[in-house]
């Protein structure tokens, strides 16, 4: 056996750059290091030795790395390099070139080895091709080029544990650490956890789904941690899996990875309905963890494993407010167990309301959290700021009776079916979906924020102009994230003008219409898996399918207000105001037979009116009678009407 193997590849490669000098630079003092028994490394060689294992290099690709990664660290070595190539004196210390690494693999290979051969090897080889060594001047002929290490990978060499913040790799790409989650992971995801990582002993792909990143980044963490790795999730690139492929070979992704021990991350694009490919990452990234929604399918090489982030149950949400209020579940008072116990918002959203909660009020705490979170809805609605009281809504007792009975059914989403047959138990959605009728201005929306507020959630009307979109595709897209959104913050969905969108299907007569009616069939299935509660208004039942009718919880008819309806309403909306006694309200009532929603209008035309006319005479404002009735006589010209002659 050849006595070159019993030595280090360091003390192999001084050799062999010290028996390539000229005779004439042998004393050089350039070339002392070369010499020196006691030069060592100032990377040990075994911090290599998982890139060798790894990415199978040969000695050639051995010599190149090591030399490459130790002239950055060591002045005296590159100095070296650079009297090796002759260029000491034209522009100092320099990166070695391929011709001096073939030259010098050739001399520490056991087996004689060509230098042309040698370049083949590292021109064909992994490190190159994974990013690990790159081109520094890719211009230059072949021998001439030099080669170096991303800078990333040789700080983490150089450090005895990689960075806690984002790395840049080589401009387009950046490697995340991805945190353990601060809070307690529910059970169903701990076992999941566990029979991930037994079959991540191979290369796989392991698909997490989920509506909340942060959810699904924490869980990412925790199963990284379970291999004895840590998750880094590939930021930066929004193109296609190939193309994302490609650039984290140019970028030397993989390598960091290994270095690192890390495990790569990918955020899959939201692409509700379709197929998407997995990139396929060089050899030795082992397993690759993929964040998704609900909604899309993928296509990988390699085996695919998926686990869908559930709805943590009553038991993991009451551990989890007690593990973060440092406290056990049978100390927290009865009202926060309800409270805790009864939401339906997701974990982290949870766990946010227990950071925040002040002495217990879970209910309280838990509404500000979901309210707050619901902000990141903006992009395709908006989060309604009203509040209504219980008494406030105004309506024929038949439409009392039904909303109580909607009220009921969402209050009770978790637990409805327990008593029931399996037929239905099993097949019961925890979804309500309500459909209100009625003209406008009769009370549809006031009724959807009543329902609101007795949930104790915020309610986000959906922006129609936001969500549809003229492209193929995008509107299902927004639709499908903003569910899901809805779905992990428990809040009320609010879809005004509802027909617009989820309005019967047609015939087809034209290409248009053969997609029109794909998109509908999809918002309404997609609508029909929602887990959350969604009102829809419309003018109008007739705009809809028989079909999606059936898939509804509710449809409340609303009914323009009688007389005594229409009192109460300008009672609630005048408030104290003795100037209008209750003789002429009571006739106003029965002449003007206007909804809520021109109530309003008029009631506040009439307080304006009002205060212009005190504004004149330089006294307080006092709403009358005469104001109440041009303010009338202003909202039926609005709507192309005429007042009653006898207002």
């Amino acid at each position: 056996m050849d006595k070159r193997a019993s030595l280090s590849l360091h003390a192999r490669l001084l050799a062999a750059m010290a028996a390539a000098l000229p005779a004439d630079q042998r004393d050089h003092p350039d070339a002392q290091c070369l010499r020196d028994p006691a030069t060592r490394p100032v990377v040990d060689e075994a911090r290599l030795a998982p890139l060798v294992d790894a990415l199978g290099l040969d000695i050639v690709e051995q010599t190149a790395i090591a030399l490459a990664l130790w002239v950055e660290l060591d002045a005296r070595l590159a100095a070296s390099v650079s009297l090796l190539q002759g260029n000491a004196h034209r522009i100092g210390p320099a990166r070695p070139s391929l011709g001096l690494v073939a030259s010098l693999a050739a001399c520490i290979d056991e087996e004689p080895l060509a230098q042309a051969t040698a370049m083949s090897r590292l021109l064909q080889g992994t490190a190159l091709a994974s990013g690990l060594l790159q081109w520094a001047d890719a211009q230059q002929l072949a021998h001439a080029r030099t080669v170096q290490m991303p800078t990333a990978i040789v700080a983490w060499l150089a450090s005895p544990e990689p960075a806690n913040h984002g790395v840049a790799l080589g401009g387009q790409l950046r490697l995340r650490p991805l945190a353990a989650p601060p809070w307690p992971v529910p059970a169903a995801w701990a076992q999941a956890v566990g029979r991930l990582a037994a079959v991540m002993t191979g290369a796989c792909t392991v698909v997490l789904r989920g509506a909340d990143a942060g959810e699904l980044r924490g869980m990412a963490a925790c199963l990284a941690d379970a291999v004895g790795r840590r998750a880094f999730e590939l930021e930066g690139h929004d193109a296609y899996a190939e193309s994302l492929a490609a650039v984290a070979a140019r970028e030397g992704v993989v390598p960091a990875l290994i270095v690192a021990r890390g495990l790569p991350v990918w955020q899959a694009p939201a692409a509700p309905g379709g197929t998407a490919a997995v990139p396929q990452l060089q050899q030795g990234s082992g397993s690759l963890i993929v964040l998704a929604g609900t909604d899309i399918a993928f296509e990988s090489a390699l085996p695919l494993h998926e686990f869908e982030l559930s709805q943590p149950d009553a038991h993991d949400r009451l551990a989890l407010w007690a593990s973060l209020r440092e406290t056990e579940v049978d100390g927290l008072a009865a009202p926060d167990r309800e409270a805790v116990a009864r939401s339906r918002c997701g974990i982290s959203v949870l766990a946010q309301a227990a950071a925040q909660a002040h002495d217990g009020r879970a209910h309280a705490a838990i509404e500000a959290a979901v309210r707050a979170s619901a902000r990141s809805l903006c992009a395709w609605a908006q989060v309604s700021a009203d509040r209504i009281p219980a008494d406030a809504w105004v309506g024929p007792p038949e439409v009392h009776r039904e909303l109580g009975l909607l009220l009921t059914r969402c209050m009770a989403r978790a637990d409805a079916g327990e008593q029931l047959g399996p037929l239905l138990n099993g097949r019961l959605s925890p979804g309500v979906k309500a459909l209100f009728i009625g003209a406008s201005g009769t009370g549809k929306t006031l009724a959807a924020q009543w329902l609101a507020d007795r949930l104790a959630r915020p309610l986000v009307r959906v922006d129609l102009a936001a969500v549809v979109s003229k492209y193929i595709g995008e509107t299902e897209k927004n639709l499908g994230q903003l569910l899901s959104r809805a779905e992990h913050l428990d809040a009320v969905l609010l879809f005004d003008e509802a027909d617009s969108l989820f309005g019967a299907r047609t015939d087809v007569k034209q290409a248009n219409d053969r997609y029109a009616n794909m998109q509908t069939n999809y918002l309404l299935q997609r609508l029909e898996t929602f887990h959350g509660v969604a009102v829809l208004t419309s003018n109008s039942k007739a705009r809809f399918d028989d079909a999606f009718l059936r898939r509804l919880d509710a449809v409340v008819q609303f009914p323009l207000p009688d007389v005594a309806e229409r009192r109460t309403l300008w009672s609630l909306h005048l408030g104290e105001t003795p100037q209008v006694d209750t003789a002429a309200m009571s006739a106003i009532a029965a002449l003007v037979d206007l909804p809520g929603g021109h109530i309003r209008n008029a009631v506040l035309t009439a307080a304006l009116l009002a205060r212009q006319r005190a504004q004149e005479v330089s006294a307080p404002p006092a709403l009358s009678v005469d104001d109440l009735r041009e303010a009338l006589a202003l909202e039926y010209r609005k709507l192309g009407q005429r007042a009653p002659d006898s207002l």
